[in-house]
């Protein structure tokens, strides 16, 4: 491993933790705010998130900015909003996915604006969609709530004015490091392997396609929705494929969700919805096209 590809993958670490770092921060400090008005986090937030919480979530996904589905795993762990919100802003979050296709737009591989207003469009709307169908369907009561949540993560929050402040810092750093370390290990491997071996791997057949990329979108990495971009726009990946694999692609809210939900059993159960929604959802975008 050259000493180049080390310090790529340093300097990308760094740049996405930093990108997320503000969002979360300000999360938390939400969190931590909410946390002193009880009523307020239980009877108004947790009843509208049911309502309109999917909507909020997947207009929010669809904004370039990972940070977003780091903040959502975080309100969902703390009993804020309801795993169908979570979800709806986890399938609609594309990464680097609207960058890499508007940089497209002067190449040989342009597919057009339309096509991408088409795709941005489509993951929000089935964010939403599978957002509410989660919340109908799926049944999962943990007792979440920001109490625990701030018990379990040591803020004491209520010792001092002012300690929101702090508490919500001392949240982010905790998140922050995690995100750094967890990123700079991802991108050496991906680094190591290339791209265009992990592009070559993904088959572009009906079925096994979006399978294969619905398991690929599950790594925690901003560098995955780029290759599944890059795949797509050079003919490797079809738009089935496409779609199973970036909706299945939460950026960092997979590695914020297991960082702050204490139930692995669950945290599994969630990753396994969120796989087969991606799938189904691609086998059917690629028979409808």
């Amino acid at each position: 491993m050259s000493i180049y590809i080390v310090i790529d993958a340093l300097l990308d670490g760094l740049k996405d933790t930093a990108l997320s770092v503000p969002i979360l921060f300000v999360t938390y400090l939400f969190m931590e705010i909410l946390e002193g008005s009880q009523r307020m986090n239980e009877k108004v937030l947790c009843h509208y998130s049911r309502k309109v919480g999917p909507v909020i979530g997947g207009l929010l996904g669809v904004i370039p900015q990972c940070g977003i589905s780091g903040a959502a795993a975080t309100l969902y762990s703390t009993g804020t909003i309801t795993l169908g919100t979570m979800l709806a802003v986890f399938f609609a979050t594309s990464d680097e996915m609207l960058p890499v296709m508007l940089s497209s737009l002067t190449s040989q591989f342009s597919i057009g604006i339309g096509t991408i207003v088409m795709i941005m469009a489509g993951k929000a709307v089935l964010g939403v969609i599978l957002g509410y169908i989660t919340d109908v369907i799926v049944k999962i009561s943990t007792g979440k709530n920001i109490h625990s949540f701030c018990e379990r993560e040591h803020c004491e929050c209520d010792e001092e004015e002012g300690s929101v402040f702090v508490a919500a810092l001392v949240h982010t750093l905790k998140i922050a490091v995690m995100l750094l370390i967890v990123n700079i290990g991802l991108t050496l491997v991906i680094e190591s392997i290339g791209i265009e071996a992990l592009s070559g791997t993904i088959l572009n057949q009906p079925i096994i396609g979006e399978i294969l990329t619905g398991l690929f979108g599950l790594i925690p990495n901003c560098s995955i929705s780029i290759i599944l971009t890059e795949s797509y726009l050079t003919g490797v990946l079809g738009i089935g494929g496409l779609f199973s694999g970036l909706l299945s692609n939460a950026g960092i809210g997979l590695i914020v969700l297991f960082r702050s939900n204490r139930s692995m059993k669950e945290n599994f159960t969630i990753v396994g919805i969120m796989l087969l929604l991606s799938v189904i959802s691609g086998i059917i975008i690629n028979l409808i096209f």
